[in-house]
């Protein structure tokens, strides 16, 4: 989660807060993502697998859903 908020806050340009807690109750110890899996077994690849890439899309189109929203 530290990279993941690390690369918003880079690809972002906004520096925001971060409060570490305690784990909540049903919260895994551990998660793991890798797509070898997938890979292998359905031959799948993704479009991007750059953390920084994902981040940007994923702000481009929160922000255009923001505009969307803001129109009468």
């Amino acid at each position: 989660m530290l990279e993941v908020i690390e690369t918003v806050k880079r690809v972002s340009g906004v520096d925001f807060r971060v409060d570490i807690g305690e784990r909540r109750a049903g919260d895994p110890a551990q998660i793991i993502a890798a797509s070898d899996r997938a890979r292998a077994t359905l031959g799948w690849r993704p479009r991007f697998d750059d953390l920084g890439t994902i981040v940007g899309h994923a702000l481009a189109w929160e922000r255009k859903l923001a505009m969307r929203n803001r129109s009468p």
